[in-house]
């Protein structure tokens, strides 16, 4: 699909999802499909809550999205100290945070994570759908998970703190 064909029809999407006026016009103005999935990483909470963009227009990005920390459909997952993984559909595999990294990990739908945090990582998890996801940490890191739905099952050995906050209804 065309970059211009592909703007618009995620336009109408995130319309259709009462996106707000501004960032409506960012999906219009963005100048590569670079640019595009960086709103996606960055507008986060609205895609979550929206279930957008559509599995059709996720496809789009296959070609690019794991350099943006997004994995989909049946990606495998294996990243060492990724500013950001957002894990959704059928994605699964592991994530690591050592030294002082800091990170920021969502899985939703259906997706698997393995996250390992040691020495004196901080790394925020958010939970979603069915998602499953297992935290080691260790050392002196620090983990905050964040359920609004799905299952976490957390270790922490040494002074490392991992801290649940439990927003499911």
């Amino acid at each position: 699909m065309q970059l211009q064909e592909l703007k618009q029809r995620l336009a109408a999407e995130a319309k259709a999802a009462d996106i707000c006026s501004e960032w409506y016009d960012f999906i219009l103005k963005a100048s590569s499909k670079e640019r595009l999935i960086t709103l996606f990483v960055k507008g986060q909470d609205f895609c979550s809550e929206n279930d957008y963009p559509s599995p059709e227009l996720r496809a789009e990005f296959a070609d690019i999205r794991a350099r943006f920390g997004v994995f989909c459909a049946d990606d495998l997952i294996a990243a060492k100290s990724p500013r950001s993984v957002i894990a959704f559909d059928q994605a699964a595999g592991t994530v690591e945070y050592s030294n002082f990294d800091a990170g920021q990990v969502w899985a939703r739908d259906n997706s698997e994570i393995t996250i390992t945090a040691r020495n004196n990582a901080f790394v925020v998890v958010s939970i979603d759908g069915a998602a499953k996801v297992n935290v080691t940490a260790s050392d002196n890191a620090r983990v905050s998970v964040i359920l609004h739905g799905g299952e976490c099952q957390t270790q922490a050995t040494e002074q490392a703190r991992i801290k649940t906050t439990d927003k499911r209804k």
